[in-house]
């Protein structure tokens, strides 16, 4: 069978890009390794500027429209000073964010790309995939061959395509990230909450329902040395005084789901006829939540660079390498800069204070967290309104 795509991977990335290039007239395959998607091993949360892309391409009607809208971030000092920050409205996000229940909302979009035309086959993994010279051929276990002119990579972090185009590269750092799902013992407000410790472990929950939160714990591996998942989660929510009144403590039995390494690096994004999305593109950032819109941005990005340069694909993704190397960038610096302050309790505690200022620091803060600001136009305000109070 050929088809002008192929995309291994049906996560948000995938999907979004099928759905998309499906759209332009394109014709695309997608295969997913399992026959029903599984619960992800993740955050649940889709920051303004996400809700921005799912309503500039009019899916919003279809995936997130039960979603819970959050409002802004509640953050948690090490020396328990609480804050509450708001998304700011901007020009090109509105001031909200969303929890998505995943797999749901997978799932919406991959029903939405094969309406749009793409052929969507669940449970099929390649057992070869080569370069011919048109472009590439996958063979399946069955013997079949599927061709197609472009390769996309929406596998994930641990991207077999990524390995197979020779664009992975090591961790240089990384942490492990843990999630569950848990009852809260009252309502919880619509805010996403982040609770830095001081042993640089930081915990996000993500307010999923009235009375259930998607929890998040990101700590250094060597954390779990000596001590099981159960009973690191069960110390953090005890060491804190908002935490525990929220939570139960988990069971001695209970299974989290765990991922490490918590990050992932790639050399490049694209090379001449194949290209990486989402988490397969490269992953640096636990701490924001980083990965749905990622995954919806890089999906965009592509298809939007290979449907205006399908004549010449070397340069319409080589267009597209670049455009993910450059947000890339930004979003790494950024990165380095929270886990510097995460990992020095006094620096997180300060941090918290000047923030605590003035609620629109704070907000033009969150304003970057959220996407609805570039990091570079989100310092500026910050500085803006920091010089504000000191004059």
């Amino acid at each position: 069978m050929k088809s002008d795509v192929l995309i291994f991977g049906g996560g948000p990335a995938g999907a979004m890009s099928a759905l998309l290039l499906a759209r332009a007239g394109l014709s695309v395959t997608l295969c997913e390794a399992h026959r029903v998607l599984p619960e992800r091993v993740c955050g649940m949360y889709l920051c303004p500027a996400g809700v921005a892309l799912l309503d500039r391409h009019e899916l919003r009607e279809r995936v997130g429209v039960e979603a819970r809208r959050l409002r802004g971030m509640v953050m948690v000092s090490p020396g328990l000073q609480r804050l509450e920050t708001f998304f700011p409205p901007s020009d090109t996000a509105p001031d909200y964010g969303l929890a998505l229940p995943r797999p749901e909302f997978d799932r919406a979009l991959l029903d939405l790309a094969r309406e749009a035309g793409a052929d969507i086959r669940m449970g099929v993994r390649a057992q070869a995939i080569e370069r011919i010279g048109s472009g590439w051929r996958a063979t399946l276990p069955d013997g079949e061959t599927l061709e197609a002119r472009l390769l996309v990579g929406a596998d994930g972090r641990k991207s077999s395509i990524a390995r197979l185009l020779g664009l992975s590269l090591p961790v240089r750092r990384s942490r492990a990230a843990i999630h569950f799902d848990a009852r809260a013992r009252f309502p919880v407000a619509p805010l996403g909450q982040m609770h830095v410790f001081d042993d640089g472990a930081y915990v996000g929950l993500n307010p999923i329902a009235a009375e259930r939160v998607n929890f998040s714990i990101v700590c250094d591996p060597e954390a779990l040395r000596g001590s099981s998942v159960v009973a690191l989660i069960n110390d953090h929510i005890a060491r804190s005084p908002y935490l525990s009144a929220m939570l139960e403590p988990l069971p001695a039995d209970a299974k989290p789901g765990a991922t490490f390494p918590a990050n992932a690096c790639v050399r490049a994004a694209a090379t001449a006829d194949a290209a990486l999305v989402g988490d397969a593109s490269g992953y640096i950032d636990p701490l924001t939540g980083e990965g749905i819109f990622a995954a919806l941005w890089t999906a965009d990005e592509l298809a939007r660079c290979v449907t205006r340069g399908w004549a010449d694909l070397p340069a319409a993704l080589a267009r597209y390498g670049r455009a993910r190397a450059q947000r890339q960038r930004a979003k790494s610096l950024l990165c380095e800069l929270f886990q510097a302050f995460i990992r020095r309790p006094w620096l997180a505690n300060g941090i918290l204070d000047l923030l605590a200022r003035q609620q629109a620091i704070a907000d033009s803060f969150i304003g970057i967290v959220g996407n609805s600001y570039s990091p570079a136009k989100g310092v500026l305000r910050m500085a803006r309104h920091a010089l504000a109070i000191a004059s």
